[in-house]
Order: C-alpha cells, then structure tokens, then sequence
C-alpha cells in the first residue's frame, strides 16, 4: 500500500495573466481577507513591480505574489514584456526557495482569443517552454456566470466543458494535464470562497513534481530562451527599418548604374558600404547573440559583397578605358611625328576607329558578366524580401503592405 504524499507546510503561487481578467481579485479570493491586491499598482518612479502578501489556510502558510499584467499599458510591446520579465525576477530573487505553482489566470465567457494565446507565449518566453506542463494552473475567473450557465443548462459541468473546448484553448488545458480551477471572486459566501482555496491547494499537493518549486535557477535556464523570444517578437519592428534601408541602398546603386559614368558609379558604390556597415553592426547589436536575425545580417553582408565586386568591376573598366584612350593619344602624336599633320587624317582615323572598336567590346564583356552578377543579386533579393513577408506574416501585418511592393518593386526590375 503506497503512503500519501506529505504535505508541505507552506504553498507559494505566482499570479499571471492578461491585464482585465480578474488577477488581483484571485489573489484576494485566496488570502480570503480584503481588497489587498489591487488592480493597478505602481512605485514612486512608476514601474511595476510584484506585490506580496500571505495569509493561513488550515495551518499552511500561503504566500500569494500578484504581478504585473501582459499587456498593461506600457510604451511598446517589448517594454511590456521587460517590464512582466523584471517583476518575475524580483519575485525570484525575493523567494530564494522558489514557487510550487503558477495561477494562468483567464476569464470564463469571453474568447480566447490571438491575445490570450500571445500572452502564454510571453509567460513561457520568460518562464520557460515546460513551466505551464510542470508548474501551471488554470484559474477561470468569472465563476458567477459559469454557475448560472451551469444551473441554466448552458452548460453541464467543468469536465464537459474542458471537453467541448477546441484550438488554443484545448491545447493549453492538455499542456497543463486538464489542471484548472473556477473561482467566483465575488462571493460573499465564506463555504463557496473556502471550498474554491481547498480545491486549489489539492490540486497543488497533487502535483507531479510535488515538492519540487520553480526556482531562481530554473527562470535563469529560461533566460536564454526569453532573449531569443525578444529579439523574435521585434522582428516586425526590425524588418521594417531594414526593408527600408535595404530599399534606400538598392535604390541608389540602380540610379548610379543607368545614370552615371564609372568614376561616379564607384565612388556612390564605396559611400553606400558605410551604411551597410551600420546597419550589420546595428542588427548585431539587435540579435544579443541569439542568432533570431542571422538572415537579416547574411542578406546586408551578401549586399556588401555585391558593391564590392561591382567596384572591383567598374575600376577594371575605368583602368581598361583609360588605357585604351591613353594609347589613342599616344598614336594620334606617333602618326603626327612620323607623317606631319596634313598625312595623319585617314591614318589615325582607322586606328582611332579600332581602339573605339575594342572599347565598345570590352565594356559590352564585362557587363555582360556583370549583368549575370546583377541578375543572381535581383533574384536572391526577391526572395529575400518575400521570405521577410513570410516571417512577418506569422507575427502580424505590420508591413506587409511594404514587404509586397518591395518584391513588386523587384519584379519589375527584372
């Protein structure tokens, strides 16, 4: 006969979840004591920060640690998940013994919609891939509807409810083994408010790494992962700037080829490699190591490889050119000094007509060799700017818009 498990003399959850779905009230609900959480709180220099607070349930000690919603207000996306980042590891660094579950907290009756799903990347993009499997809880708020749906027969129970559930949602409750929980956070009745906390500590002590806790170690394994999702969910972002800077640099070495003479042509080549130096070294510092933007850095570096090459090409020609005029004046002098300057007219004619023969030549080979380079380059950049479009489209449209008349833009060149 296998003895029960012990039971650990003190519980420690975190809060997480989307701004709006009842967070604060669920820490509140668990304490069993007051408004202490509130659904917004801020220090004097106005970041966000995790709060704490503790409270006893049938002689265990409960810490409860409310932090910051994904998505609260904040200047940008990224600075949103910095901010959601920080206050997870000042809850680590607070509690050296770490956390034996995480509360997902998420809203009955309304859809789990792109963002609902976004946010549990974050939480796992800084928590780590496996922190809903080994340490996640869902907490579904909104537990008044869900009794009147359940008394009005909207719906039977919360077994047959995880059942009908599809997609995202779906996915989330098998990731987490089906652990979820209702909470009705507006309750006044003591026996419905004590069962719900019950509940959520079986269902703790039920854990499959039971006694086991989430540590600082553990959000520091993550941590490499978070700097790879960080740099990913800026990818919209970054992609625009390079397109347009890409863009600007193709644009300027297309006008330099059909308007300009090869002396221009290579020093508007050599003032474009600056730029693309800035731009390497920017989307570089960008990447943090992570290797989330190594096309973006192959594309600009195979651009800087190009205009070299096509500056090599046009100081072979610009040195070939001025050889071939230099030995055309060197005649013109020869025959005038051999034959005086009334005998040299059909004389330097023909050879004058033979050296313009033998430049035309030399220019129609090297860009002809040129055209096949320039053409190889049209078409890795196509296809370059169309692998960005699909890449942006799974994190949203925010540029597509550009990205298609970019690649138009191309065709159209060919």
């Amino acid at each position: 006969m296998s003895q029960a498990k012990p039971r650990t003399t003190g519980v420690d959850f975190i809060i997480l979840g989307k701004t709006g779905n009842g967070k604060s009230s669920t820490g509140n609900s668990i304490l069993r004591r007051g408004n202490i959480f509130k659904p917004s709180y801020y220090t004097t220099s106005g970041t966000k920060i995790p709060q704490f607070e503790w409270s006893k349930f049938e002689g265990r000690n409960l810490q409860v640690v409310d932090s910051p919603g994904v998505f609260d207000t904040c200047e940008d996306e990224a600075g949103g998940i910095t901010m959601v980042h920080d206050a997870l590891q000042n809850a680590m660094l607070a509690n050296p013994k770490g956390y034996h579950a995480f509360l997902v907290v998420l809203k009955y009756a309304t859809r789990f919609t792109g963002e609902e799903q976004k946010t549990v990347d974050i939480l796992k993009g800084i928590l780590g891939k496996n922190f809903l499997k080994d340490y996640g809880i869902i907490v579904m708020t909104n537990g008044d509807t869900f009794e009147h749906d359940c008394q009005n027969n909207k719906i039977q129970n919360l077994q047959r409810f995880c059942a009908n559930q599809k997609g995202p949602f779906k996915s989330i409750l098998e990731e987490c083994n089906n652990r979820i929980i209702v909470f009705n956070n507006i309750t006044q009745d003591e026996d419905v408010r004590y069962k719900q906390v019950k509940q959520l500590i079986d269902m703790v002590d039920k854990l499959k790494n039971h006694g086991q806790r989430y540590t600082h170690e553990h959000f520091n394994k993550a941590d490499q992962f978070y700097q790879h999702f960080v740099v990913t969910s800026s990818i919209p972002i970054i992609s625009k700037e390079v397109l347009k800077e890409q863009s600007l640099i193709m644009h300027a070495i297309t006008t330099c080829e059909i308007l300009m003479g090869e002396s221009e042509k290579i020093e508007t080549l050599k003032s474009l490699l600056p730029r693309l130096d800035s731009l390497m070294n920017s989307l570089k510092e960008k990447d943090k190591g992570t290797g989330a933007l190594k096309d973006f850095i192959t594309h600009a570096n195979n651009t800087k490889r190009m205009i070299d090459a096509r500056i090599d090409i046009y100081t072979d020609i610009l040195f070939k050119l001025n050889s071939l005029h230099k030995k055309a004046g060197e005649l013109k002098l020869d025959e005038f000094e051999k034959n005086g300057k009334k005998n040299t007219t059909s004389v330097e004619e023909s050879k004058v007509g033979e050296i313009e023969s033998q430049e035309e030549q030399l220019k129609k080979q090297l860009m002809e060799t040129e055209e096949d380079r320039r053409r190889l380059q049209w078409e890795t950049t196509k296809y370059f700017f169309e692998g960005i479009g699909i890449v942006v489209k799974a994190f949203g449209s925010i540029i597509i818009s550009s990205t298609d008349s970019v690649t138009e833009y191309l065709t159209n060149r060919e």
